[in-house]
C-alpha cells in the first residue's frame, strides 16, 4: 500500500510534506533495524541525497531508500550478497543455491522449504555467521543420492560449524571424505534416546540451529525434539520438515516406551501455539512457531 498516493497530491504541498516526513520516518526506522541487526555493517556506499527528492518524486524516493538500504554490507559474508539481500530476498538466494547444485535437493523441488530458510536461516546465519548447526539426515536413501543439502550449506554458509547426523553409518563412511569432509559427524537412531545423548556428548550440544529432515516417524521426530530443544541456545532455530506424512500408518508404526503410536508431531506443535495464545503467563521458552507447507520452525526466546 502506497503510503502517499498521486491523489493525495493533490490536496496541496502541505500533504506532500506530511507524506515525505511519513516515509522517511519509516525508512529511518527501516535502516536504523537493519545497522544494528547487521552488527559488523560496514555503512552505507554513499550519502542519502534528501533534498534532492521533490514532492513529485516520492515514489521514487523508496526505491532510492531500498537501493542504500541493500548496500549494507556485512563482515564474513558472502561477498556478492549484502544482509539486505539475505533479509528481503532469502527465498530466492536460498532457491537459487540449491538449484545450481549438482544434486538438487528436494527442499526446493518436491517442497518449498526455501520458504521457511529464506525468512529465518539466511538472516540468522548473517547475525552470526559462526553459528552452529545440526541437520538431522544426510539422505541416504534419496534416489539422486545423498548430501544434496550439504553442498548448499557449505555454499551458504561457509563460517558456520555444520553437523551431519545420519543413520546410515555405511553411507556416512563412503562420502566421508567426499562430500562430507570438513562436516561434522553423527551416526545412528534418532528415535533412540542413548543415541540422542551421545550426540549430544559428542558435538557439545549448544546448537544455533537444528533442521530435522530425519526418518519422519512421530515418534523420532519427537524423541529428537525433546532431546535436542533444551540444547538449542537463546534465539536460536528448530526446522521440523515433511509433517505431511504424520497421519499415515507407515509413519506411526515407530514408536518407544514414552512415545506410543498415538503420537502426532503435528498436534503437538498445535498445543504450543495454544499455549503461545492462551498462557499468559509466558512460561513456555518458545518464542513463535511458523509453519509453511508441510513443516514448521521454532524460535527459541532469547
Amino acid at each position: 500500500m502506497a503510503i502517499f498516493s498521486k491523489s493525495n497530491r493533490r490536496r496541496g504541498d502541505r500533504y506532500s510534506a506530511t507524506g515525505m516526513l511519513m516515509l522517511f520516518g519509516v525508512m529511518s526506522l527501516i535502516l536504523s533495524s537493519l545497522s544494528y541487526n547487521a552488527g559488523h555493517a560496514a555503512g552505507f556506499s554513499e550519502a542519502l541525497l534528501v533534498n534532492s527528492v521533490t514532492n513529485n518524486d516520492l515514489q521514487d524516493t523508496s526505491a532510492v531508500i531500498i537501493k542504500h538500504a541493500r548496500s549494507i554490507t556485512v563482515t564474513g559474508t558472502n561477498e556478492n550478497e549484502s544482509y539486505a539481500d539475505y533479509l528481503w530476498n532469502g527465498q530466492e538466494i536460498y532457491h537459487q543455491a540449491a538449484k545450481a547444485m549438482a544434486l538438487v535437493t528436494d527442499k526446493v523441488t518436491v517442497h518449498t522449504y526455501q520458504i521457511m530458510y529464506g525468512k529465518f536461516l539466511l538472516p540468522f546465519y548473517h547475525q552470526k555467521p559462526s553459528m552452529k548447526m545440526l541437520e538431522i539426515g544426510l539422505g541416504c536413501d534419496m534416489d539422486y543420492g545423498p548430501g544434496a543439502s550439504v553442498g548448499v550449506y557449505k555454499k551458504l554458509f561457509p563460517k558456520a560449524e555444520l553437523w551431519e547426523a545420519e543413520y546410515d553409518a555405511a553411507c556416512v563412511d563412503e562420502h566421508r571424505d567426499g562430500m562430507l569432509k570438513d562436516i561434522n559427524i553423527l551416526t545412528g537412531d534418532q528415535g533412540n534416546k542413548e543415541v540422542l545423548d551421545g550426540w549430544i556428548k559428542q558435538s557439545g550440544g549448544n546448537f544455533d540451529v537444528v533442521i530435522d529432515d530425519g526418518g519422519h516417524h512421530n515418534c523420532q521426530i519427537w524423541e529428537s525434539f525433546l532431546k535436542l530443544w533444551p540444547t538449542v541456545n537463546p534465539g536460536g532455530l528448530y526446522f521440523i520438515e515433511d509433517m505431511q506424512v504424520a497421519t499415515l500408518p507407515m509413519y506411526q508404526e515407530f514408536h518407544t516406551a514414552t512415545c506410543d503410536e498415538n503420537t502426532n508431531v503435528p498436534d503437538k506443535l498445535k498445543g504450543f501455539v495454544d499455549d503461545l495464545i492462551y498462557d499468559t503467563s509466558r512460561e513456555s521458552d518458545i518464542k513463535f512457531i511458523f509453519c509453511q507447507s508441510e513443516a514448521c520452525v521454532l524460535g527459541k526466546k532469547e
